[in-house]
């Protein structure tokens, strides 16, 4: 600020600079193949159209960015090979406005388990700049299966985590010639996680598996033998 005196008058003369705040929401937890926005905006609410937005994923690939707007267009002549055609701008919610707003939330299309980590969101102005970083989780969720066999009477079945009862999909019995009775159930989980499946009849001690599911998993089939009876589970990627 910067003042100036004549006989008549005072005059002040302010020199405004265009400051802002970026805020992100975190974290983002997504399926793989499916899209992820990972909110970004000024909370100035004023517009981004007219500066620089960077958005990477590693501290060591800033020259090689996920996304990157300048002059008002995408600039894809450094952007990481991984992401084209992958990634552009997204609205943190249907309302928010777009760019004209300060929205300037990144849309990650088909994700992939290497896309799971953490991405900083640069804005920078002729005046100012700030970042703030978005971690991204792969929220995989898998099919699992659970059968026993030989029982009588009617069993029953149970799931668990290492926290809550889960509650299953379905529980379907059926019984043999002979009488016994089998169980079969599946439910839909996270990974990484523990589960366990128990069987018993009433009144008595229940059998249980456990499984632990890691992140890398594909696809498992397991045959666990528990006294006469027969317990099956099944792993299978999830796919909506």
């Amino acid at each position: 600020m910067t003042l100036k005196h004549d006989s008549n008058y005072d005059f002040l003369f302010f020199s405004v600079s265009e400051t802002f705040t970026v805020s992100v929401k975190s974290p983002v937890s997504v399926q793989r193949g499916h899209t992820a926005i990972l909110p970004c905006w000024l909370t100035s609410s004023q517009s981004a159209e007219d500066m620089e937005v960077h958005w990477y994923q590693r501290s060591d690939e800033y020259d090689t960015p996920v996304l990157l707007y300048k002059a008002r267009a995408f600039d894809y002549s450094s952007q990481k090979p991984s992401y084209a055609g992958r990634a552009s701008f997204g609205l943190k919610e249907e309302t928010s406005g777009g760019l004209k707003a300060g929205d300037v939330s990144l849309k990650l299309e088909k994700a992939t388990i290497e896309d799971a980590g953490k991405y900083t969101c640069v804005v920078s102005s002729s005046d100012d700049s700030d970042s703030a970083s978005v971690m991204m989780k792969d929220d995989n969720k898998v099919n699992l299966s659970c059968q026993s066999d030989g029982w009588h009477p009617k069993p029953e079945l149970s799931w668990s985590d290492s926290k809550t009862a889960l509650i299953p999909a379905n529980v379907m019995f059926s019984k043999n010639s002979a009488g016994f009775y089998s169980v079969h159930s599946w439910v839909l989980v996270s990974s990484p996680s523990e589960v366990s499946c128990s069987v018993g009849l009433f009144n008595e001690e229940p059998k249980e598996t456990r499984m632990r599911l890691e992140n890398s998993l594909e696809e498992a089939f397991i045959d666990l033998a528990l006294s006469n009876k027969m317990r099956l589970f099944s792993v299978a990627h999830f796919q909506c």
